[in-house]
């Protein structure tokens, strides 16, 4: 073992590329992504676990502080069946920020609940005492 990240079989073929190298294991592309492509390593680096459940929206890429991540642009059958990059995006700027709002405020509120159970039981706790 080389101590180096798995990697998929066909990296080429994966949506998701991953620098290891830029890579500082802060773990904001696992905690973001709302189809759990990536999973941690033992020393919290992340790896493409599921690249096929890779959506394109983007988070993983936008958010990485260090430009460790690029998400490649799907593409679009055209009307002669041929296969052409996405130059345009398929839904608006705007219907892309409220995708990308819609779940950045649902882990927001994730964790609120969780903070806010876990200060339930330490008053609950605190009272029994």
């Amino acid at each position: 073992m080389s101590g180096e990240p798995e990697r998929p079989v066909d990296e080429q073929a994966s949506p998701v590329k991953l620098d290891v190298s830029l890579c500082k294991a802060c773990g904001i592309c696992i905690e973001l992504c709302p189809t759990h492509v990536f999973d941690a390593t033992e020393m919290g680096e992340a790896v493409v676990a599921r690249p096929g459940d890779c959506t394109h929206c983007l988070l993983c890429e936008l958010h990485c502080p260090d430009f460790a991540i690029e998400v490649r642009r799907k593409e679009k059958k055209s009307a002669t069946g041929t296969a052409q990059a996405l130059d345009e995006a398929e839904e608006s700027p705007e219907e892309n920020a409220g995708r990308v709002y819609a779940a950045l405020a649902s882990a927001k509120s994730e964790r609120t609940a969780e903070v806010t159970g876990d200060q339930h039981r330490c008053a609950a706790d605190h009272e029994e005492n």
